[in-house]
């Protein structure tokens, strides 16, 4: 009997042991899968990387990538169990990839993985070439960093930052004398510890081509330029307090002029740039369509020293008859009152030419520092104010060009050829 009883002790027991057991094992294998919240987005630099993330669960799962250049590897024996992988990012941009981690009876996870592209500038132009005056040029940079340019000095950039990713930057040439320059446009990383640049050739041929015209057709406005920069009024009120320049009618119905008064000029900027190694410009075409009112005085058509202080350069002379040019190239031609005159002044050293309407009546040999026009500017229609030599005139247009014109260019201008 006794042994009865211990055997069922010993059945009790055991069937309690399996119990508990067998509840533990059930505890253990319930089923779990899910990846830290944290972990759920992936950001990668452009180079090539790897990192690990931590799948946790208690059944076997899969992951895939929607890209090829995003790869992943599962490893049964670590915590961090799946290695996620990036090749380099040699595209022009960020890239994005999904990871999709699959355990069956459960709900897909997706990693989101993003790589940012390696530093680049790109520029759509190889090469710019500026020729036959038209100065303006543009370039198309596409970017994915901030970046500046280096320019040669005589390139100048006009627009403002786009808003626009791929950028158009425009940019212009100084006027040039005849001849060609060239530099290059350099394009670099704003970041001075990211080594990233491009470089453009730039290249300027410059012919002649006129750099600035006035046309006074606008009353309301008399200084705007039709080419180049507007003109600038200087007057002495010293002389003249309540001078004022007139809108007039000019050679044509639809072709109006200025009366320039006693004691006043008009200050240019030429913004036009030397022969290498000169500091001012020594060669050039001014043109005056002008009207003088009376006999017997000085009309003074330019000056080039900005102190105004010297003798203006070309005249139309007090005689009797009235001619055109100064001391230093001889005097020629004849100056009626009440006619509209086309005067070319032609300028190099060695070689002055003078044009009326289309012919030449003078020349001068004469290489006079007193024709090299200031970088700074140039005086027009005026002449120093103690002289009297600066008398109230008419004037339909001003021109210039940015080298000396020779018969045969004058001639094609004019229509006399």
């Amino acid at each position: 009997m006794n042994n009865i009883f211990k055997l069922l002790v010993i059945c009790l027991l055991a069937s309690t042991l399996y119990a508990c057991n067998d509840d533990k094992n059930t505890e253990e294998s319930a089923p779990y899968f899910e990846v830290g919240t944290k972990e759920l987005t992936q950001n990668f630099v452009a180079e090539s990387d790897f990192r690990y993330v931590t799948v946790k669960t208690n059944r076997e799962f899969t992951a895939t990538s929607s890209q090829s250049w995003c790869t992943t590897s599962i490893i049964d024996d670590k915590i961090d169990n799946l290695k996620v992988i990036v090749a380099a990012n040699e595209e022009l941009g960020e890239r994005t990839a999904e990871i999709v981690i699959v355990s069956p009876g459960f709900d897909n996870i997706t990693i989101a993985v993003t790589q940012r592209s390696l530093p680049y500038i790109m520029v759509k132009e190889s090469d710019i070439l500026v020729e036959d005056g038209n100065l303006e040029f543009t370039l198309e940079v596409s970017a994915n960093i901030p970046y500046s340019f280096d320019l040669p000095e005589w390139v100048q950039q006009k627009s403002s930052d786009p808003a626009d990713d791929n950028k158009t930057w425009t940019f212009a040439a100084k006027a040039y004398v005849p001849g060609e320059r060239s530099g290059n446009i350099v394009i670099k990383s704003a970041d001075a510890t990211v080594d990233k640049r491009v470089s453009i050739p730039v290249v300027q041929k410059s012919g002649i081509y006129k750099v600035a015209s006035w046309l006074f057709d606008d009353p309301q406005d008399l200084i705007k330029a039709a080419i180049g920069k507007n003109l600038q009024i200087v007057g002495n009120t010293d002389y003249n307090p309540n001078f004022v320049f007139l809108p007039v009618d000019g050679p044509a119905d639809n072709n109006k002029a200025v009366r320039v008064p006693l004691n006043c000029y008009f200050l240019a900027d030429l913004a036009l740039d030397p022969k290498p190694g000169e500091s001012y410009i020594s060669e050039y075409t001014l043109f005056f369509e002008f009207k003088i009112p009376k006999a017997g005085q000085f009309y003074t058509f330019f000056q080039t020293n900005l102190s105004n202080t010297d003798d203006g350069e070309i005249f139309v002379r007090s005689t009797n008859p009235q001619t055109i040019g100064v001391g230093a190239t001889g005097y020629a031609g004849k100056v009626e009152i009440d006619t509209w005159y086309r005067l070319y002044l032609s300028f190099k050293p060695g070689d002055v030419k003078f044009f009326m309407d289309g012919v030449q009546f003078h020349s001068s040999t004469t290489s006079d520092a007193r024709f090299r026009i200031d970088l700074k500017g140039l005086i027009l229609c005026g002449g120093p104010w103690t002289k009297k030599d600066d008398n109230e005139f008419d004037v339909a247009e001003i021109s210039i060009w940015n080298g000396a014109l020779n018969a045969e260019q004058v001639a094609q201008l004019e229509g006399t050829n």
